[in-house]
């Protein structure tokens, strides 16, 4: 952002939605990627029809969520901070579908090191929009970097990343 304000973010999901498209296995939020950090290939279409029954099916069986935090060195105030950590939910449903279930626990927390001063409500929008993208690519990189586990499997696995 200008004014050398930083936003980061660090996240753990166990979403009970998919972060890709079970037709064409793109990852939904790939469109975020920067400077190829995401080192995906493409992968091959499946002929599989769109078919979100399955996302649903064992809804009572898990517990589902994503926690995480975005941090800014940004001065905040708690109202400001907690917009913030609003806004950033919205990088959860740019990269998951669907996204704040009735399944899912969401969590995100905002901590703000109050070394840069940002002015009026448009830069805390502008902050906010930036949280939301950067907490949506922290989110692709821990589909990225998951294995399968219990049953579940892995974009890994599923894809060959």
């Amino acid at each position: 952002m200008r004014g050398g304000v930083v936003v980061g973010a660090i996240v753990a999901a166990n979403a009970h939605g998919r972060a890709h498209d079970p037709v064409t296995g793109e990852i939904y939020a790939r469109y975020l990627e920067q400077n190829g950090e995401f080192q995906l290939k493409h992968p091959p279409k499946s002929p599989a029809t769109p078919d979100y029954t399955d996302v649903f099916a064992d809804s009572f069986v898990r517990s589902n969520t994503v926690i995480g935090c975005v941090a800014t060195n940004a001065k905040l105030s708690k109202t400001q901070a907690q917009k913030v950590a609003q806004m950033a939910h919205d990088g959860i449903a740019r990269a998951v579908f669907p996204a704040h279930t009735m399944f899912d626990g969401d969590t995100i927390f905002c901590l703000a090191t109050g070394e840069v001063e940002i002015e009026g409500p448009a830069e805390l929008s502008r902050l906010g929009a930036v949280a939301a993208d950067v907490f949506a690519r922290a989110l692709v990189h821990g589909v990225l970097h998951a294995y399968s586990v219990g049953g579940l499997f892995s974009y890994r696995e599923l894809y060959d990343t």
